[in-house]
């Protein structure tokens, strides 16, 4: 037995209540994360959860244990973020490694540090279908919204070629404006609404917010409603937040009768066993019916990425 959600005190055992709950259901995981085969990971990461430290030392590692879980939790399909250069080609990696499992997504930010790459690449990537998606977007942790015009020739050929954008959006790790990557990262970047502009500049475009927009709950719902091409995915908050604050959040999404466009997300980033953890955050939603499950599972997900 093992304490999750950061302190909600939910004793769940794990992996067998997952793989019961799951043995017959089918997932897509919409928002993983690719690192560079040769690249260190952080030394005996710990899980933030359980407090479990990673075995995980390298990007070929995680590789081969985000596999395993994804096997042993029936996760069928996962699309996965690389970022400029090498990251890219870890996503790439990833889909020749299991190109029936993986959809490779490129990653943009638009930082000084990490400039957004030349469009003459991304549109040969497109037309060729080597990347299906683009994104993860990180304009938050660049001090930018979605809206900014720099993105705006990068939203056109997402549109031209029908590749839906994954953006990163609500609030981002505790201290990230601290960090020498992000210091012109702030919270105001993260309300959903920075992206109006760039939605009604390119009304053709699919997004998905990730992480649902949390915290930001009224302002996802109100984007959701105005706005019929946007889908949510769950993200990290399915197993990082406590349990509690999780199922209020994603049941009042469902509630107000958009339970057709939310998607499952683990964002497992170091740790490939929050797959299972952000698996059971779903599951264990006792408000949710099982077909509502279902879709988020696997459906909504397979209609918005046409997988």
């Amino acid at each position: 037995m093992l304490t999750l959600g950061g302190g909600a005190g939910l004793a769940l055992a794990l992996p067998g209540a997952v793989l019961a709950a799951t043995a017959a259901q089918p997932i897509i995981d919409v928002h993983l994360h690719a690192y560079p085969a040769a690249m260190k990971l952080p030394a005996a990461a710990t899980n933030p959860v359980t407090g479990a430290k990673s075995t995980v030392r390298t990007g070929a590692e995680h590789l081969t244990a985000c596999i395993a879980e994804m096997r042993r939790h029936n996760v069928v399909k996962g699309v996965v973020s690389g970022g400029d250069g090498d990251r890219l080609q870890a996503a790439l990696d990833w889909h020749v490694r299991d190109p029936e499992r993986f959809v490779a997504g490129a990653g943009i930010r638009g930082s000084d540090d990490t400039p957004l790459p030349p469009l003459e690449v991304l549109r040969k990537a497109f037309a060729d279908g080597t990347i299906k998606v683009l994104g993860e977007v990180s304009a938050e942790y660049a001090g930018l919204s979605l809206s900014d015009p720099k993105f705006d020739p990068y939203l056109a050929l997402a549109e031209e070629y029908d590749v839906p954008v994954a953006l990163h959006i609500g609030t981002m790790p505790p201290g990230t404006p601290f960090d020498p990557c992000c210091r012109t990262a702030r919270a105001r970047w993260g309300h959903p609404e920075t992206v109006e502009e760039a939605l009604n500049k390119h009304p053709r475009l699919r997004l998905n917010l990730m992480h649902s927009g949390w915290p930001y709950l009224e302002e996802t719902i109100a984007m959701l409603m105005l706005y019929p091409n946007i889908n949510v995915d769950t993200g990290a908050n399915a197993w990082l937040l406590p349990r509690p604050a999780f199922h209020d959040y994603l049941r009042q999404i469902v509630q107000s009768g958009f339970g057709k466009r939310v998607m499952f997300g683990s964002d497992n980033m170091f740790w490939p066993d929050a797959i299972g953890l952000a698996i059971e955050g779903v599951a264990s939603a006792t408000f949710l019916s099982a077909e509502e499950k279902r879709d988020i599972f696997y459906e909504n997900a397979r209609v918005f990425y046409r997988l």
